[in-house]
């Protein structure tokens, strides 16, 4: 793909990863663009070159590996690996599960509780929830809610931050506190919902020896 056409496609979508060789002019371009959230940009961006100049130049970058050319399939086999480890981990993260059932709510204002009436939760995540009621809690708020997670019925108590609402009763929760076991119970559910495996099938790769170093560099 040309270094254009890369540009556009970058521009209008989300790439989990990006592999850019850095002995092209281009590259640096593209390393730079700036997505209209974070959400936007990449989840693992792996730089190749042989030049060492180059290589130096992508390693102040927002690269997460550097590869020197030329690499070795085993190499690239176990970079790509960790790089499916880390984008399978921030979709983990964001992994909201659609649900609806009940939920026992409560927003504290000026050190009184206030019920939330005919809450339920709308979606969950490994962080928060959406939770429906006749009003929403104000933005910032403390919530409290209790739920029962759906077959197991296990109780889970959580104390979340608002961190928006509308005009419809709708709040975004952001969990603060879940006591350790039912965290446990909560991660365990929707680990098993969510379609995201943590682990990848190990691939057999041909043997080379051709010379190649990876350095692994985390986002600053």
């Amino acid at each position: 793909m040309s270094g254009e056409s890369a540009q556009v496609s970058a521009d209008n979508r989300k790439f989990d990863l990006l592999m850019l060789d850095f002995d092209e002019p281009e590259a640096l371009q593209l390393v730079d663009f700036r997505a209209v959230d974070l959400w936007g940009y990449p989840s693992v961006v792996i730089a190749i070159a042989s030049n060492p100049a180059n290589m130096k130049r992508a390693l102040s970058k927002r690269v997460h590996f550097v590869l020197q050319k030329p690499f070795t399939p085993e190499l690239l086999g176990r970079t790509l690996k960790a790089g499916y480890g880390l984008i399978v981990n921030e979709k983990r993260t964001a992994f909201r599960h659609a649900v609806h059932f009940p939920a026992s709510a409560s927003f504290l204002e000026n050190n009184v509780k206030n019920p939330l009436q005919n809450a339920s939760v709308q979606d969950i995540s490994f962080t928060g929830i959406c939770l429906q009621a006749d009003t929403a809690a104000p933005k910032d708020a403390t919530v409290f809610i209790d739920f029962e997670l759906p077959d197991s019925h296990a109780p889970i108590s959580a104390i979340g931050k608002v961190m928006w609402s509308d005009n419809q009763g709708r709040a975004g929760i952001q969990f603060r506190f879940i006591p350790p076991l039912e965290q446990e119970l909560l991660r365990g559910w929707l680990s098993s919902l969510c379609p995201w495996d943590v682990e990848l099938r190990p691939k057999s790769f041909g043997k080379n020896t051709l010379h190649a170093v990876a350095v692994p560099k985390r986002i600053q």
